[in-house]
């Protein structure tokens, strides 16, 4: 079993989303690769088991994720030295895993894990739309991510 860490600030909005959005799509395109792959979310200042943001839950809800039983927790040491990706959502969170973790092996963002230098952009507080933007922003990389992680896990 292969262990992807997806990282945000709070874990309550873009993090539990991505881990939505991927495993919705490995559940209906790639059913042998989901079963190779877990999924966990953390963040990097979190109040350690909040709900996922109404925002998010709303929207997810949208495309058949239920986010109700989200609880946010705290990145730790032993998340990341478990995990073959870990997946942060903007360079300044790369910039702190790296700094504040030992040695954190397989950390990306996003979009550099496909080739890109870009950040995904943060809904927390924005309105409902701003919220099915970053749905649809996250769900175009992880398609492409998931292309990636089948080519390596083969």
């Amino acid at each position: 079993m292969k262990k992807i860490v997806f990282i945000c600030t709070g874990n309550t909005c873009r993090s539990p989303m991505a881990k939505g959005i991927m495993d919705n799509i490995l559940r209906e395109k790639y059913p042998l690769l989901k079963e190779q792959i877990e999924i966990e979310t953390a963040g990097l200042m979190v109040f350690n088991g909040a709900p996922a943001s109404a925002g998010a839950i709303r929207v997810m809800e949208e495309v058949g994720v239920d986010l109700l039983t989200h609880e946010a927790q705290m990145v730790s040491q032993e998340m990341l030295d478990s995990a073959e990706w870990i997946l942060a959502m903007t360079k300044g969170h790369k910039d702190y895993l790296s700094e504040q973790f030992h040695q954190p092996q397989g950390l990306y963002t996003l979009y550099e894990l496909v080739g890109e230098e870009k950040d995904i952009l943060d809904p927390f507080g924005g309105e409902e739309e701003i919220y099915r933007e970053c749905r649809e922003e996250l769900e175009g990389v992880i398609i492409r991510i998931i292309d990636v992680l089948n080519a390596e896990i083969k």
